[in-house]
């Protein structure tokens, strides 16, 4: 068993050390800026590195996304306007001007009092102009200029080019003439002037600030990541990661793969001294290690290689994702198949490990951890398909919540964390998916009873329930109320409340062979009257042997062999050795063994409480008026008396224990067994006669259940067992 264990253990560890240090040995890569790759290119491992080609793309972002600085020029609508009017006393004053006797002369006088370039064409233009009509040119020219310099115009735009095109515009509007529309627009832009002037020094001086509080950017290579497709052109990027990666100068990492093959002996040790001392039913068997260890591979191995296994390219963030679900499911596995504790050992220790393969990521360990524990505690008490479809909710909700987390905390984007959303979400339904799949098939290689086979095994249609029903119709009704009575008690002491209710269904299927030997079976008389006690008692113990054979006939889980075999133990078969006892006058150690079951006594807390559950059955039933007191009479004294006669010895069931079974079966029993109410003796007529009274149906029918009062009680007590 020892070296079974070490072995095993050897084992483990090297398949798991090697799948720990796969892709330790790169390919080399040889590819320059502008090559086209020959194949496509990923990640061996996760690695962190500097983005030099990011961190400069997002800090001339920063830089020019810093507004331009304009300061405001002051008065600049307030010169225009001056500036306007200047021009229009100046031409007023030519022309009425009796010195200035020629054209030249004015138009000169005209440009020697402003300051803006005005043509001499648009000069004379003005000086041509009736007095009236100069007076609507400077209406038409202080209104439009003062509009437009009422806006902003920028030195270094094309904003002064549009208030020019504004003011051509506007004066073809006023004017019918061409030649007074140019020139009156060539007085208005004259003035025009910008509003905001371009601050280079202060802008520069923002924007570099701007570009300064940009951090490094690190990028974030993933295991499995393509780096180049195949065909694609080799950027300076893709040489940056190639570096990160170490694929230019390949070389074995002996370190590495030192480290995790001691990791995954540390692993197996650890597991393996929990085992020793906390679970020692899965330490001492070696069907259950190679169980155990089987599944810790298969699910490392789908975590290191990820869709690869099923033909699937998978991106890196994806094969993460991928790890999260292999755990999970490595997790209900276990939960099922061995024990909730060993389940959550291990998934920690996975959790851990896909920490490690995913480049150190915490926050997938987190993901992971969660996911898994919430699957074990969604399979660790299923009773039917629907808990199964709750499960997978639970498991997708628990994702999803750990996603937006996590998220929130790193300061994700959305798009990450939705896309993780989807993933958490599809990892509950192919947990679910994968779980009821993979069960039975390591149930049946391993010949183990879980759950779900038991879920099976309770539909009353089973062959072998069906034909109970026809053969042996009081056997079928027996245990299914010996069912419910230790389904009860199993859930008050915390035993395994499914199995024992299903094995309660199947303890008595060896009465199927001879069922009127039972008196729950029998319409037509006891034949046990006509009977030797001797050969009586033989019949009635025979029918736990009876019970194993049909049980392999119809291939039932050896757990549920167990109990047939055991739900007697070594009871005494109490009527027929009284009536032998009584006959020879004595009772003797020699005679009390040939009415006993041959056993073995119950080997667990199901198989006890079957036992009890079993016997109080048969005896409460027996009762021809039961009521809360004689329930609980009769109760306690059937448990006491198993328990004086060494039955329960062997099981783990404690005084405590035995004290909650009692209280859950007389609860059960009060509620099904209702108490009848004593009717007085209705009067009697003038004739003596007694009157017709109506009563309680149930009453009534109970007061005639046994008509044959305590001895057939008895009988059926004795048959019963």
């Amino acid at each position: 068993m020892g070296s079974q264990r070490t072995g095993l253990a050897v084992a483990t560890t090297a398949v798991l050390s090697l799948l720990l240090c796969m892709h330790l040995l790169p390919e080399k890569v040889s590819l320059s800026v502008g090559d086209k790759s020959p194949t496509e290119i990923r990640a061996h491992r996760s690695v962190r590195f500097l983005d030099n080609e990011e961190t400069s793309r997002r800090r001339l972002e920063a830089f020019f996304a810093v507004a331009k600085i304009y300061d405001p020029v002051p008065y600049a609508r307030q010169q225009a306007l001056d500036s306007l009017g200047q021009f229009f006393a100046a031409v007023s004053q030519a022309k009425s001007s009796t010195s200035l006797s020629t054209m030249d002369a004015k138009a000169a006088f005209v440009r020697s009092q402003i300051s803006p370039e005005i043509s001499l064409t648009t000069i004379v233009e003005m000086l041509q102009t009736p007095m009236r009509d100069l007076a609507g040119a400077r209406r038409f020219c202080t209104g439009t200029v003062g509009a437009i310099m009422g806006q902003e115009l920028r030195d270094d735009a094309d904003d002064l080019e549009r208030a020019r095109a504004m003011t051509d515009v506007a004066a073809g509007r006023a004017y019918a003439s061409s030649s007074r529309a140019a020139a009156a627009a060539e007085v208005c832009e004259s003035v025009i002037q910008p509003t905001r002037i371009f601050d280079a020094e202060r802008t520069n001086v923002e924007r570099r600030k701007a570009q300064r509080s940009v951090r490094t950017v690190y990028g974030e290579i993933v295991a499995g990541q393509t780096i180049v497709r195949r065909g694609e052109r080799v950027t300076q990027s893709d040489i940056d990661k190639f570096r990160a990666l170490g694929l230019q100068h390949p070389k074995i990492d002996a370190r590495s793969a030192l480290s995790l093959a001691l990791y995954a002996a540390f692993l197996v040790l650890l597991v393996s001294a929990y085992l020793a001392r906390y679970q020692p039913q899965v330490y001492s068997s070696p069907r259950m290690l190679l169980l155990l260890s089987l599944v810790v591979i298969v699910a490392t191995a789908a975590l290191k290689l990820g869709g690869t296994l099923l033909g699937i390219q998978l991106s890196g963030l994806q094969l993460t994702y991928f790890g999260t679900l292999s755990v999970t499911v490595a997790g209900m596995v276990l939960s099922m198949l061995l024990n909730v504790e060993t389940a959550v050992v291990v998934v920690a220790l996975l959790a851990i490990t896909t920490g490690l393969v995913t480049g150190n990521e915490l926050r997938f360990v987190a993901i992971t951890l969660v996911s898994s524990l919430v699957g074990i505690y969604s399979v660790s008490n299923i009773r039917n398909r629907s808990d199964l479809i709750l499960g997978g909710a639970a498991i997708a909700l628990a994702n999803v919540g750990m996603v937006w987390i996590i998220g929130g905390l790193s300061g994700d984007v959305l798009s990450a964390m939705t896309f993780g959303t989807g993933w958490g979400v599809a990892i509950g339904v192919l947990s679910v998916m994968l779980f009821w799949f993979v069960t039975p098939i390591l149930e049946h290689l391993f010949h183990l009873t879980t759950h779900i086979s038991l879920m099976e095994l309770s539909d009353t249609n089973k062959p072998i329930l069906r034909r109970m029903v026809l053969e042996a119709p009081g056997t079928y009704t027996h245990s299914i109320a010996v069912g419910q009575l230790a389904e009860a008690a199993a859930e008050a002491v915390g035993a395994d409340s499914l199995f024992a209710r299903v094995a309660s269904y199947y303890h008595d299927i060896g009465k199927i062979l001879r069922p009127h030997f039972f008196v729950e079976n029998q319409f037509a008389g006891n034949v046990h009257e006509t009977m030797n006690p001797t050969l009586s008692a033989l019949v009635i113990t025979s029918h736990v042997k009876d019970g194993i054979e049909v049980a392999k006939e119809y291939k039932l889980p050896q757990p549920i062999q167990d109990v047939i075999l055991q739900h007697h133990g070594t009871s005494l078969v109490q009527y027929f050795y009284s009536r032998v006892a009584t006959d020879s006058e004595g009772r003797s150690t020699v005679l009390e063994q040939q009415f006993r079951y041959t056993g073995p006594n119950p080997q667990s807390r199901e198989a006890a409480i079957v036992m009890l559950a079993d016997s109080v059955e048969a005896a409460t039933r027996a009762l021809d008026k039961p009521t809360p007191a004689t329930i609980q009479e009769v109760v306690t004294k059937v448990i006491e008396d198993k328990r004086k006669d060494g039955q329960m010895d062997e099981s783990d069931l404690t005084y405590r224990d035995l004290e909650k079974v009692g209280a859950a079966f007389s609860k059960r029993l009060i509620g099904v067994l209702h108490a009848r109410i004593e009717y007085p003796e209705p009067p009697k007529d003038a004739n003596g006669k007694k009157q017709q009274e109506s009563g309680d149906s149930d009453s009534q029918s109970g007061e005639s259940a046994n008509p044959t009062g305590k001895t057939a009680g008895a009988s059926r007590t004795a048959a019963a067992d």
